[in-house]
């Protein structure tokens, strides 16, 4: 499982986005949206996934400003799903800062008899206790065009006096949305133009599939191991023994 840049007629398709007028609408959009943003932010961070969204979003950011950094929780699951470490290497080679946050509830010790359901439950409060201290802002590449329940949140989260897509948090910081309003083309525009590494999952299943770095209800359902036992048969059934209550979603 490789993470490289898009290829061949996929890549030729997606650079042929970049003319159109609704992509360079959309990218000065979301351009404009971070550097507002950093007018309100003295500590801001970038929610980073290694994923297609998390890393236009990183690229675009750190355009603006190099020193913010990018924080990534990992788990035990997270390098049996992708190859995230070339993404990383390819940010860290050019200058960003990724904060690494490693929390092993899948295959350590401590964890050995939880079942997947208890373990999740655990990790939901990580992002709450280890992503947010210190900081006022987060960067998050979120889409409308995702879900339908993702873009009516988008739209009806909105603070007065504030840009687009950047709106105060029920915990009390600042979330910034800059890819709001951006397709999937659009995604796939930024990431050929500049060459970026995408994980093999998008490879094999295309830029509409959809990734995580831990394996969460929402990915299960929408059957990330059946796509994993597709490309890596033996970090399935790794997955697999630890989690045998997980055969049924395959």
């Amino acid at each position: 499982m490789s993470a490289r840049p898009l290829e061949g007629v996929e890549r030729q398709r997606y650079l042929s986005v970049l003319a159109r007028p609704w992509h360079r609408r959309g990218r000065e959009q979301a351009q404009g949206i971070i550097r507002d943003a950093l007018t309100y932010a003295d500590r801001p961070y970038v929610a980073f996934s290694c994923g297609k969204d998390s890393c236009v979003l990183a690229h675009l950011v750190l355009r603006c400003d190099q020193a913010i950094p990018l924080r990534f929780l990992s788990s035990g699951e997270t390098r049996l799903l992708h190859d995230v470490d070339t993404v990383m290497a390819w940010f860290r080679e050019r200058g960003a800062t990724i904060e690494e946050i490693h929390i092993d509830r899948v295959f350590s010790e401590e964890w050995q008899d939880a079942s997947w359901d208890e373990q999740r439950r655990a990790g939901r409060r990580d992002l709450a206790e280890h992503l947010r201290p210190g900081y006022d802002a987060v960067f998050l590449g979120l889409r409308m065009e995702e879900s339908p329940p993702r873009s009516l949140s988008l739209r009806r989260h909105q603070t007065p006096g504030y840009p687009p897509f950047v709106y105060r948090y029920k915990a009390g910081g600042l979330r910034i949305c800059p890819l709001a309003s951006w397709r999937t083309e659009d995604v796939g525009a930024y990431l050929a133009e500049h060459e970026i590494p995408v994980l093999d999952a998008y490879h094999q299943e295309g830029l509409t599939g959809r990734t995580t770095a831990r394996l969460t209800h929402d990915a299960v359902r929408n059957y990330a191991l059946t796509h994993l036992y597709r490309r890596d048969p033996d970090a399935a059934r790794r997955l697999l023994a630890r989690f045998p209550e997980l055969r049924s979603a395959l």
